[in-house]
């Protein structure tokens, strides 16, 4: 980060300190990604940029060093955008962490504001057996070339782009500002590229710009989007400046032919793609029983995955609600220098490490177990994605970590083991803004408050049958009380393993059976009582207070 930017972070943090933010502070703390905390004047949540998600060891362990240092929250939280936020830190330790960071090759800058947010990539890049090409040095090019872009620093409305290498759509390009997907023409490589894709209070799916574009192309072409849309974005609204909005306007045909003339017009300075080097261990230590017993088989069939290179496999390690401690991140850089060769966070808020050597698998499921780090199954039912919630940020108006968790309790009975409903998504927003990406899901839940008995009730809109690669929304079904959640997601389970036709998946039962028989079985389970027979009913999961609407505008846009 240049002196200046240091200088004036120290001086912004200062002047909130002491006589409040403005529009100006606001602006300015927020590009450097610092935000402030909910209902905690003076302490922040900083959020580390990790393109493509990619980590190394060393900076794994300088991130437990700040968190047990200096975060009150005691965790670090893995973002659905690859990033990690470390909250509820002093402001007077801000401009220090940050310089550490950065001295540790990490960066907080252009993590929040109307600039382009963190490249996202397809974590299983370079490893996957049904890949294109590896999408992950073009990732990091376009992060180098677009992150402090002088021309795109106060865009109508923040960016979003995501590359996917593989069949699978790992990063969701479906409802990404820009997407782009590996493909190839003639035998040279190049993407296929889609804009004006969008979750949010009103979901959008991407529309292709062009079906081929060859890699030489690409930065031009990124430039081009950016450019129309700075010119032309919307600036007068707020709810209507993102990318997808334009494309509502203008229609797509408009749009393309104005990213063409553009691209055609413009210049833009070559960047050189960076080689992304991941060297497999020589060896590892011996660490395995004889015999492994505790849920090594389970472990393995639920997280292990081969890599197209013979004799490696990749290594997903679930961290359930998205939380790392500082042990736990001491002991994931360990185990990433002793038996893999590359670190990727995903966008489900777990950990993969790659180029494991097959044969070291018993060792390292012996080395995680003791921080709580071999637990089965990530990316399955109980392992839910969910956002900061009411506990951390400016906009949530329910506590989401505190629904996850109770949901997850819905498969201690065994349900999460159900060969039909394991494969399913579950993911939990603390407001309709979609961090979590609740419409893609099978099933997705956002808070919201409604009155009951002329108080506020906390609730969650209980949304079902999205598609998990964003390319169909779930449908809103119900609005249950947020202490009935768990009960809800159960009866939903348990209908669909009872009515289901054979091999028939969670989305296309939820089309046959219809909008209006699911309301009608969870209907039991929506009446909120009086508050003398029912005060959970008005209390937040977790909560030992009565609920009250606390959700401000949040900073994301300054």
């Amino acid at each position: 980060m240049p002196e200046h930017e240091w200088t004036t972070l120290t001086e912004v943090i200062r002047q909130e300190t002491e006589t409040g933010p403005t529009d100006e502070t606001k602006h300015l703390r927020v590009r450097c990604g610092i935000y402030s905390m909910r209902n905690q004047s003076g302490r922040y949540t900083i959020r580390i940029r990790l393109p493509a998600g990619a980590l190394l060891p060393e900076q794994l362990a300088v991130v437990a060093e700040i968190v047990e240092r200096d975060s009150r929250m005691g965790v670090a939280h893995l973002t659905t955008r690859q990033g990690i936020e470390i909250s509820d830190v002093p402001g007077e330790r801000v401009a220090a962490i940050a310089r550490q960071l950065e001295a540790a090759g990490l960066t907080t800058r252009r993590t929040g504001g109307n600039v382009v947010r963190g490249i996202v990539s397809c974590p299983w890049a370079g490893v996957a057996s049904d890949e294109v090409f590896d999408v992950t040095p073009y990732a990091l090019a376009v992060d180098q070339h677009l992150r402090d872009h002088p021309a795109f620093q106060r865009m109508p409305r923040k960016i979003k782009i995501s590359f996917e290498s593989c069949q699978h759509d790992h990063v969701r390009t479906a409802v990404a500002d820009i997407g782009l997907r590996a493909t190839v023409r003639d035998g040279q490589p190049g993407f296929r590229i889609t804009v004006g894709g969008g979750l949010g209070a009103v979901p959008k799916l991407a529309q292709p710009l062009e079906d081929f574009t060859p890699v030489a192309a690409m930065l031009p072409s990124l430039d081009a989007i950016l450019r129309v849309f700075d010119a032309h974005g919307n600036r007068q609204s707020r709810a209507r400046a993102r990318l997808k909005w334009l494309l509502t306007d203008w229609g797509i045909e408009r749009f393309r032919d104005a990213v063409f003339a553009e691209r055609a017009s413009g210049q833009v300075a070559p960047v050189s793609v960076p080689d992304v080097l991941e060297t497999p261990p020589a060896d590892w230590p011996s660490i395995a029983r004889s015999i492994i017993v505790n849920g090594f088989a389970e472990w393995r069939a639920g997280n292990v995955r081969p890599q197209k290179q013979a004799g490696y496999v990749a290594v997903l390690v679930r961290c359930p609600l998205g939380e790392l401690s500082p042990a736990q991140l001491r002991r994931l850089a360990a185990a990433a220098r002793m038996f893999s060769g590359g670190i990727r966070t995903t966008i489900e808020q777990d950990v993969l490490l790659r180029w494991v050597p097959a044969p070291a698998l018993p060792d390292l499921y012996e080395f995680l177990r003791p921080e709580g780090l071999a637990t089965c199954c990530a990316e399955q039912i109980m392992d839910i994605t969910r956002c900061a919630g009411a506990e951390r940020c400016l906009s949530a108006i329910t506590n989401s970590k505190a629904a996850a968790k109770a949901i997850a309790t819905v498969g201690a009975n065994g349900l999460s083991h159900e060969p039909a409903v394991r494969s399913l998504r579950i993911r939990v927003s603390g407001c309709p803004n979609a961090c979590s990406h609740h419409h893609a899901a099978d099933i997705g839940l956002f808070g919201v408050s409604k009155k009951a008995h002329g108080r506020p009730a906390p609730h969650y809109a209980l949304l079902l049958g999205g598609a998990t690669t964003g390319h169909t929304f779930a449908q809103r079904i119900a609005d249950v009380p947020a202490c009935r959640v768990p009960e809800a997601v159960q009866r939903v389970l348990k209908l669909y393993l009872a009515t289901r036709t054979s091999d028939e998946p969670f989305p296309a039962f939820v089309q046959r059976i219809g909008a209006p028989a699911l309301r009608t079985a969870l209907a039991s389970l929506t009446p909120v009582p009086p508050p003398s027979t029912g005060p959970e009913y008005f209390r937040d999961l977790d909560a030992t207070a009565d609920f009250a609407v606390e959700a401000k505008e949040g900073e994301c846009h300054f």
